[in-house]
């Protein structure tokens, strides 16, 4: 019993974690042709990205050169309710208001590279990635490349726990509650099968 729930939980936990990967990849496709951009040169980033367009290299030179040092933004657009921004993380709604008069994808664009959170990070890796954007802006393509493998390397993980965590709910399920249940022994057949299909689990539970 304490195995079926402690698997039950985890993949519970795990599987609302979707829903917030599935808002911010449709929120990224959203951005295409948003707001305003200075033109002229792309990028040329890795269609392995995920954008829906390249980027301007001034709409990104625009936020990297902005005034403001992370630190300095951190305390300029303090973030109400959120423990980490209090203790001086960068957030993305705060590096958003202060780059709001540039190209929304591309202020997406470099915060995603910080490679943390979607939506906080360590000013120290913020700065030191904005520093070297400065110095070669083309670096940005090396380093969404690598955040976005990242994150794909994560969904991996997340999908083999959470399939992990399935097996074992279910499994100890059957053999808390229904262990009698010939299903078990031609699984997944038996999801075919009217004779011992999940339907007749009832006709076994102890």
């Amino acid at each position: 019993f304490v195995w079926f729930f402690g698997g039950s939980g985890a993949a519970g936990v795990a599987r609302s974690a979707f829903p917030r990967m599935y808002k911010q990849v449709t929120y990224i496709q959203s951005l295409a042709g948003e707001g305003p951009t200075l033109g002229g040169d792309t990028l040329g980033l890795s269609p392995l990205c995920g954008y829906p367009e390249d980027l301007s290299v001034k709409d990104v030179e625009k936020v990297v050169n902005n005034r403001l040092s992370i630190e300095q933004i951190v305390q300029k657009f303090p973030v109400e309710g959120n423990f980490l921004a209090a203790k001086g993380y960068i957030t993305f709604d705060a590096f958003d208001q202060a780059n709001k008069a540039a190209n929304p994808l591309a202020i997406r664009a470099i915060f995603d590279t910080f490679a943390q959170s979607t939506d906080v990070c360590d000013p120290n890796v913020a700065q030191a990635k904005i520093d070297s954007y400065k110095e070669d802006v083309t670096l940005l393509k090396s380093s969404l490349v690598k955040a976005k493998a990242t994150g794909f390397a994560a969904i991996g993980v997340l999908l083999f726990l959470l399939g992990l965590a399935d097996v074992t709910a279910a499994g100890h399920a059957y053999h808390g509650w229904f262990p009698e249940w010939p299903g078990a022994q031609n699984f997944p057949g038996c999801l075919f099968d009217a004779e011992t299909g999940p339907l007749k689990i009832p006709d076994y539970w102890i």
